[in-house]
């Protein structure tokens, strides 16, 4: 998961960064007091979730959540202010939530618990490996191995090769050669890849 926290007041920034931590320890989780810098960072990382001050000098957070929704339409804002009066208008962007300071951990906890559009550990990096040409095919390779009851060292031996090569094929790391996946078709019996 991704956060982003933006408040005008540093402290605040870094004691919303620590308690998220101790919530979150595997998030990215990125903090500026400086407004200017908000949708830069928010273009760059594409945030899952976005805490947001209201009332920053020189902008309105709820504005920079509208342009924020705008490019990234599932992006969870939670507004943390001060000023319960914003809070109607901060609504109309269908946030996910919205905090009156001070904020509590309790609160942040309910917060991500209760996200409008839910964040999946699964990143686009990992979906991207999985359906890439190289994963499948290490997949498969394992699969068929494992079907003949060979271990990698015993598909390595019959290939020739070393059994790393075989972990880094299954791992998706690398791919074999074409000559070499006909072989590896022969060794394990398979007249097709599927």
């Amino acid at each position: 998961m991704k956060i982003l926290i933006a408040d005008d007041h540093q402290m605040i920034v870094e004691d919303l960064k620590d308690e998220i931590s101790k919530l979150l320890p595997d998030a990215l989780c990125i903090g500026t007091s400086e407004p200017e810098e908000i949708i830069p960072l928010f273009e760059h990382y594409r945030f899952d979730v976005v805490f947001i001050d209201i009332k920053m000098p020189g902008t309105n957070g709820i504005s920079l959540a509208q342009k924020m929704l705008d490019k990234h339409p599932n992006t969870n804002i939670i507004y943390i202010t001060g000023y319960a009066d914003y809070a109607a208008q901060a609504f109309r962007t269908y946030a996910s939530a919205f905090l009156e300071k001070p904020v509590t951990p309790d609160m942040i906890e309910d917060a991500l618990a209760h996200l409008r559009h839910p964040v999946s550990n699964i990143t686009d990096e990992m979906i991207e490996q999985a359906y890439a040409g190289k994963g499948v095919i290490g997949k498969k390779l394992q699969k068929w191995r494992e079907e003949r009851g060979m271990s990698q060292s015993d598909l390595a031996e019959a290939l020739s090769v070393d059994r790393r090569t075989v972990y880094r094929w299954e791992s998706g790391e690398r791919s074999p050669d074409i000559p070499t996946y006909m072989k590896i078709l022969q060794v394990l019996g398979k007249s097709d890849i599927n």
